[in-house]
C-alpha cells in the first residue's frame, strides 16, 4: 500500500487529529486504557508573514481520561509534537513553557500532563527507537525508591516519550500494538528520493492499524494533499540547506571536543597508572632533553651573533676603505662608535 510519510506535517496532522488513532498511540505508549479523549489545541504557525507558504509547525493537545494502576479514573493532558531537526529543542521547550499545566475552563485546577515527541532525526546517545523517560520518587538520604505518589509532585513534573523514526526497524510481521504503530513511522521503502511516500508491505489486521494506513494512503494519493507535501518538501530542503548545515557543523565541533576530552582523560589515566620510578625517569629524561635543546639553541644564538659580527666587521672595513670616518659609519649602521672602532681593529 502506498502511504504518505508520516514525518511530513501534512501526514502527521492527519493521523494526530483522528481521535481513534491518537487513542491507540497513547494507549500503546502509556500502557494503559484510555477511557475518554478530547482534542485540544491543534496547530501553531511559525512567526512569519501571513502569505508565507512554509509548512506549519504544530503540536496536538489532548485531554484524556485514563485508567490508573489501581483501577481509578484520572484525567491528564497529553501534548504530542513532531520535529525533523533544526530548532526542535528550542521549540519543544518553548511550547512546554507556554503550555504549562493549563486546564480546560470546565476543570478544577491544573492537571498532570505527558509529552510525546516524534523525531525525524537520531539522538546521538540513545539507540532505542522508542524511549520512555519516567519519574521516580527517591529518598535522597537512603537512596530508596519510594512506592508512592503525591499530587503536588505530579503536577510539577511529567513523563515523556520519545520516538526516533530513523531508528525504527520492525519485523516483517509486527506483533504488539506498539510495534505495529512504530512500523507505520519506519523510514524505509520510499517510492522516490523526495521521501514523501512509502510502500507499506506489512500485514494489517487491527482496526486502529488500518485506520492509520487509510489516512496516510488518502493523503499520499490525493492531489491536493500531495501538493501540500510537495510545498513542505521544498521548504524542508531550504531550511536544511541553511539551518541543517549549521546544526551539523555544531555536531562536528561537539564531537571533536568530546574526542579531545577523551584523549586527555586517557593520557591522564595512563600517566597515573605508571610506577613512580618510571614517571621520575621520564621526567628526568625530559629535563635532560630540554636542557640539551636549550644548550643547542644557545649555541645557535652564539653562532648567529658571531656570524653577524663578522658581517658587520666586513662592512665597517669596506666603508673605511671608501674614506668614511668612524662617526659617519656609526650613524650609518646605527651602532656605537666604540663598536665601530672594535670592528675596524688595525684598519684605523
Amino acid at each position: 500500500m502506498l502511504i504518505a510519510n508520516p514525518l511530513y506535517d501534512t501526514a502527521f496532522k492527519g493521523l494526530a487529529q483522528d481521535l481513534e488513532v491518537a487513542k491507540a498511540i497513547i494507549e500503546a505508549l502509556l500502557e494503559t486504557e484510555v477511557l475518554d479523549i478530547e482534542l485540544g489545541a491543534t496547530e501553531f504557525v511559525k512567526p512569519v508573514e501571513d502569505d508565507d507558504k512554509r509548512p506549519k509547525f504544530f503540536r496536538m493537545d489532548y485531554s484524556a481520561v485514563i485508567k490508573t494502576e489501581d483501577g481509578s479514573r484520572q484525567r491528564i493532558l497529553i501534548e504530542m509534537q513532531k520535529a525533523n531537526g533544526g530548532d526542535a529543542l528550542a521549540r519543544f521547550r518553548e511550547y512546554v513553557a507556554q503550555a504549562g499545566y493549563r486546564a480546560k475552563s470546565d476543570m478544577k485546577g491544573p492537571l498532570p500532563f505527558v509529552t510525546i515527541y516524534f523525531l525525524g532525526f537520531k539522538l546521538k546517545n540513545v539507540a532505542t527507537p522508542c524511549l520512555k523517560v519516567s519519574r521516580q520518587y527517591v529518598d535522597m538520604l537512603s537512596n530508596e525508591v519510594l512506592d508512592t505518589k503525591e499530587k503536588f509532585v505530579e503536577l510539577l513534573t511529567h513523563d515523556s516519550f520519545i520516538i526516533q523514526a530513523p531508528r525504527i526497524k520492525t519485523s516483517a510481521n509486527p506483533q504488539t500494538r506498539l510495534e505495529k504503530i512504530l512500523s507505520v513511522f519506519e523510514q524505509d521503502g520510499f517510492t522516490d528520493s523526495s521521501e514523501e511516500t512509502i510502500y507499506y508491505t506489512r500485514p494489517v489486521e487491527d482496526p486502529y492499524h488500518k485506520k492509520m494506513l487509510d489516512i496516510l494512503h488518502y493523503i499520499g494519493t490525493n492531489p491536493e494533499e500531495r501538493k501540500k507535501m510537495d510545498n513542505e518538501a521544498y521548504w524542508l530542503r531550504y531550511e536544511d540547506m541553511w539551518y541543517g548545515e549549521m546544526a551539523r557543523m555544531q555536531d562536528r565541533v561537539e564531537e571533536a571536543e568530546e574526542m579531545a576530552e577523551k584523549r586527555v582523560a586517557k593520557a591522564t589515566a595512563e600517566a597515573k597508572a605508571k610506577a613512580k620510578a618510571e614517571a621520575k625517569a621520564e621526567v628526568e629524561a625530559a629535563k635532560a632533553e630540554a636542557k640539551a635543546e636549550a644548550e643547542a639553541a644557545k649555541a645557535k644564538v652564539e653562532a648567529a651573533k658571531a656570524e653577524a659580527e663578522k658581517r658587520d666587521e666586513a662592512i665597517v672595513r669596506q666603508l673605511l676603505n671608501k674614506g668614511l670616518e668612524p662617526n659617519e659609519i656609526s650613524t650609518l649602521m646605527n651602532i656605537p662608535a666604540k663598536t665601530v672602532k672594535r670592528l675596524a681593529g688595525g684598519a684605523l
